[in-house]
């Protein structure tokens, strides 16, 4: 197991062996790629999209004490971020198009052919709070992702959880499917809760 697990990477294991069990068996927490399956056929990648300023943000939020005015820290996060700050502990964070995901696509298939442990196939998983997933946006997605999916060693399955669905796109096939990820959310989130 690596020494630094990111919460997305355990994330992605619970949600990609309860929705795709069959595809991947257990999956073991690894590192380049994140997440292998026991016997070395796939290898799955791991990314959150959010932007590391925004997962600041975020946990600045979290940690906020409530109704008072925000910090200089959560104004200038904001800024960093595009967020407007409109009132009194009201932020108002506009959705990305879900074209935002071809730029770290990209990032990721250049790490890819640049040196991971050797698989049968590599997958990605893409994660946002940020990006919106709406129906018309999935074709050109796909069409987009199947365009850069070009180099030596190229994804087969990209997973994107973004606005309480999962797509996954098969590049290999040039199709996709989409899967609401609420009642796997929220009975990850209540195990974890009842852990505590």
């Amino acid at each position: 197991m690596p020494g630094r697990v990111s919460p997305y990477e355990i994330y992605a294991k619970h949600i990609l062996e309860a929705m795709y069990g069959q595809r991947y068996g257990t999956l073991l927490l690894r590192d380049k790629p994140d997440l292998q399956t026991i016997d070395g056929a796939a290898g799955i990648e791991v990314m959150s999209v959010n932007g590391e300023a925004f997962e600041r943000l975020v946990t600045e939020i979290a940690i906020s004490e409530p109704y008072q005015a925000p910090t200089d820290r959560i104004l200038r996060l904001c800024a960093d971020c595009g967020i407007a700050y409109r009132a009194w502990q009201t932020y108002v964070i506009n959705p990305l198009p879900a074209s935002g995901f071809i730029e770290p696509f990209k990032r990721k298939l250049r790490k890819l052919n640049a040196g991971y442990t050797f698989l049968g196939r590599y997958d990605l998983f893409l994660y946002s709070d940020r990006h919106t997933m709406d129906d018309y946006e999935l074709e050109p997605l796909l069409e987009a992702l199947c365009a850069e999916n070009r180099a030596p060693i190229c994804y087969h399955y990209v997973y994107i959880d973004a606005a309480g669905r999962l797509a996954c796109f098969d590049l290999a096939h040039g199709e996709y499917e989409i899967r609401s990820t609420g009642k796997i959310r929220s009975t990850l989130f209540s195990d974890a809760s009842g852990q505590a």
